[in-house]
C-alpha cells in the first residue's frame, strides 16, 4: 500500500513539472500527452577505418536507446626534406672594360653591406684571378644580386657553393 502511494506521489509531482514546461502550455501538447524521451548520443573521434574521405558514418550499437556517430579523423603529415637547401655563390667575373671606382660603386649599390675596402678586395681578386665570388648566400637572394650586377653593366654569374670552382673561394671576396 505504502508503495502505491509512493508512485501515485511520483505521479502527481511529473505532472506538475510537465504543467510548467513551454511545450505544455500549448493546446496542442495538452491534446497529446504522450511523452517522448531524447536518447544520448555519444561522439567519439575513430583513427581506425580505411581511406580518406573524412564523412561521418552513424552507426547503431546494440544497446536499445544508444546511437554512436563516428567521426573518421586522417591524419596527413607533410613530408619535410631533411636536406638542408645547398647555398650558392655570386661570382664577378673580370671585364677590360669598366674602372675599379665604377666596379667598387656598383658592388656597394647592390649589395648594400661591402664597404670600400671589402669592394676594393673583390676588385683586385678578380682583376688578378679573372673571378670572384662577391657573396654565399641561399640561391634566391643570390639570384637578385647577379641581377643587379648585370643591370650594372658587370659581368656575373651564380654558382652552387659546394661546386664551385676558381679564384676567389672564400665567400665576400676571396680573401685567401
Amino acid at each position: 500500500m505504502q508503495m502505491i502511494q509512493s508512485l501515485f506521489l511520483v505521479a502527481i509531482c511529473l505532472s506538475q513539472v510537465a504543467a510548467f514546461s513551454p511545450v505544455a502550455n500549448t493546446p496542442a501538447a495538452q491534446i497529446t500527452s504522450s511523452r517522448t524521451f531524447s536518447t544520448p548520443t555519444i561522439l567519439r573521434m575513430s583513427d581506425s577505418g580505411g581511406g580518406g574521405g573524412g564523412g561521418m558514418e552513424k552507426a547503431k550499437d546494440k544497446k536499445k536507446g544508444l546511437s554512436t556517430i563516428v567521426i573518421d579523423k586522417t591524419d596527413t603529415e607533410m613530408e619535410q626534406e631533411d636536406t638542408p637547401e645547398e647555398m650558392w655563390r655570386v661570382v664577378l667575373h673580370n671585364d677590360e672594360v669598366h674602372t675599379f671606382n665604377y666596379v667598387i660603386r656598383s658592388l656597394q649599390k647592390v649589395m648594400g653591406t661591402l664597404d670600400k675596402k671589402k669592394a676594393f678586395d673583390i676588385c683586385t681578386v678578380t682583376h688578378g684571378q679573372g673571378q670572384a665570388t662577391v657573396d654565399e648566400c641561399w640561391k634566391e637572394q643570390a639570384m637578385k644580386y647577379c641581377l643587379g650586377l648585370q643591370r650594372q653593366g658587370l659581368t656575373a654569374s651564380i654558382a652552387p657553393a659546394n661546386k664551385f670552382e676558381g679564384g676567389g673561394n672564400d665567400a665576400g671576396g676571396g680573401e685567401s
